[in-house]
C-alpha cells in the first residue's frame, strides 16, 4: 500500500517543532524531514549533537510521526569545490536516517551541466552517487536522487541514463511530480518509464514551468499517477511537499488540508482500479 506523508518543507518559513506539530494535526503519520541548510534548514545532521538527535527521535515519537525519508543536501556533486562537502552531509544524513528509522534520503543528481558535457559530468557524479550507494547499502538504507529542474537529473531520459550510469541497487530516483510537469513530461507516463527505480515520490502539482501550485489546481493528473505507481509496485511513502516563497503555517494549513483530500481520493481510487 502507498501511504500519504507530507513534508516538512510546506513549512520551511516556520521552526522544525511548528512543522511537526501542523503535520501531526492534519493526520500524518509519514513525513520527509527536510535538511538543506541553504534552503530549509530544519536539522542539521552534521552539525547536530547526539542529544538534539534524540531530543528529535523523542518529539517525533510524541507527535506520532514516523520518518520515510530525509531530503537533505549541502553543496552538489559535479561542482569539485564543493564535492566532499556534499558527499560528507549526504553521509551524516544517511547515519541519522538509520537512527530514524527511515527508508532512504533524498538528494540533488548534482549540477546542471551544458548539453555537450551532460555525459562527462554525469560518469563523475555516478562515481560519487555509487560510494553513497554503498555506504546507503550497509546501513540498510536506500539513496534517493531527485528528478530536478536545472539539475543534472532534469527530464526521464537523463534520469534512465544516470541510473544506468551508476548501477547499483540501493540507488533510485525521488520522481517529483511538480518537476516532471516543468520538464513537458506527464507524471504517469514517467512512473511507467522509470518502474522499479521509483524508489520515493513527492507530490505538488504544476502549471506549465510554475511549480508552486497545490495538488488540484495545476495540469498534474494524479489519478493516473496513483494508477501507474501501482502498476509499477510501489509501496512506499508518496509524499505532499508544497513549497512557497514566504507563507507561514497559517497559509500553508489549508492548502496542505484541501491537497490531502484531493490526493487521498486519487490514491484510494487507484487501489479500488487495482481490486476491480
Amino acid at each position: 500500500m502507498i501511504e500519504l506523508g507530507a513534508s516538512t518543507l510546506s513549512f520551511r518559513h516556520d521552526p522544525l517543532d511548528v512543522a511537526l506539530q501542523e503535520l501531526s494535526a492534519l493526520g500524518f503519520r509519514k513525513i520527509d524531514l527536510v535538511m538543506i541548510p541553504s534552503y530549509c534548514s530544519h536539522f542539521n545532521p552534521v552539525t547536530a549533537s547526539q542529544q538534539e538527535k534524540d531530543q528529535l527521535k523523542a518529539r517525533l515519537g510524541e507527535l506520532k510521526l514516523a520518518v520515510s525519508t530525509l531530503n537533505t543536501g549541502d553543496g552538489l556533486l559535479g561542482i569539485p569545490q564543493l564535492r566532499e562537502r556534499a558527499l560528507a552531509f549526504a553521509k551524516a544524513s544517511l547515519d541519522l536516517a538509520q537512527e530514524l528509522n527511515a527508508y532512504a534520503i533524498t538528494m540533488q543528481s548534482g549540477v546542471e551541466p551544458p548539453p555537450d558535457q551532460w555525459i562527462e559530468v554525469a560518469r563523475t557524479v555516478a562515481a560519487d552517487v555509487r560510494e553513497l550507494g554503498d555506504y546507503a547499502r550497509d546501513r540498510g538504507l536506500d539513496l534517493t536522487l531527485e528528478l530536478h529542474k536545472t539539475m543534472l537529473m532534469a527530464n526521464t531520459q537523463q534520469a534512465l541514463d544516470l541510473m544506468e550510469l551508476v548501477d547499483h541497487p540501493n540507488v533510485g530516483v525521488t520522481l517529483d511530480s511538480s518537476h516532471i510537469t516543468y520538464a513537458g513530461e506527464i507524471a504517469a507516463d514517467v512512473a511507467l518509464k522509470l518502474g522499479s527505480h521509483v524508489k520515493h515520490v513527492h507530490l505538488r502539482d504544476g502549471i506549465g514551468k510554475n511549480i508552486l501550485v497545490v495538488p488540484g489546481d495545476g495540469t498534474v493528473d494524479f489519478d493516473t499517477l496513483a494508477r501507474a505507481l501501482h502498476q509499477i509496485g510501489y509501496n512506499r511513502a508518496a509524499v505532499i511537499e508544497l513549497e512557497y516563497e514566504h507563507a507561514r503555517a497559517d497559509r500553508v494549513r489549508g492548502d496542505l488540508a484541501r491537497a490531502k483530500t484531493t490526493l487521498e481520493r486519487a490514491f484510494q481510487m487507484a487501489v479500488a482500479v487495482t481490486a476491480g
